[in-house]
């Protein structure tokens, strides 16, 4: 699929070049929305315009149950996840796969999170379960990883 992202100082448009015979057979993806802002030219103040939001969309490629995939997916959770682990705030958290068990994930924590860590584990769980549908649970090798406490890191 090819796509351009067309750009003005009033407008954001994406564009594909799919053929409508194969957009019903489109996987599952998500949307980005955001919306632009005016900016101001010569010092001259115009009133505040709002702009339409824009959705971009990306599809996401279910994959299959690895451990190379799972490996692969952790990083990418970092990124979308990124208030869980932000190091700018000092926030050091690491997820790391401990073991794989036909469809069961177990992952372990190292380090500070900025929420809970169970509740890290559940939006892992939902993120992984997204990107690599085989898995069915995903569990935490130790229960003791699951202390928040300062003593644990």
């Amino acid at each position: 699929m090819a796509a351009k992202l067309l750009f003005n100082q009033y407008c954001l448009k994406l564009t594909t070049s799919i053929p409508p015979s194969l957009l019903k057979h489109q996987p599952a993806h998500r949307t980005l929305s955001f919306s632009l802002h005016p900016t101001r030219n010569d010092g001259v103040r115009k009133a505040k315009r709002r702009f339409p939001v824009v959705a971009v969309s990306a599809a996401m490629q279910p994959l299959d149950m690895t451990e190379e995939n799972i490996e692969m997916v952790l990083p990418d959770a970092r990124v979308e996840l990124a208030q869980l682990f932000d190091r700018e705030v000092g926030i050091t958290g690491q997820v790391e796969l401990a073991e794989l068990d036909g469809p069961f994930v177990k992952i372990r924590l190292r380090g500070k999170f900025w929420h809970k860590r169970s509740t890290v584990v559940a939006r892992l769980e939902n993120y992984l379960k997204q990107r690599i549908p085989e898995i069915l649970e995903v569990d935490i090798e130790d229960e003791k990883q699951l202390d928040d406490s300062p003593a644990s890191f």
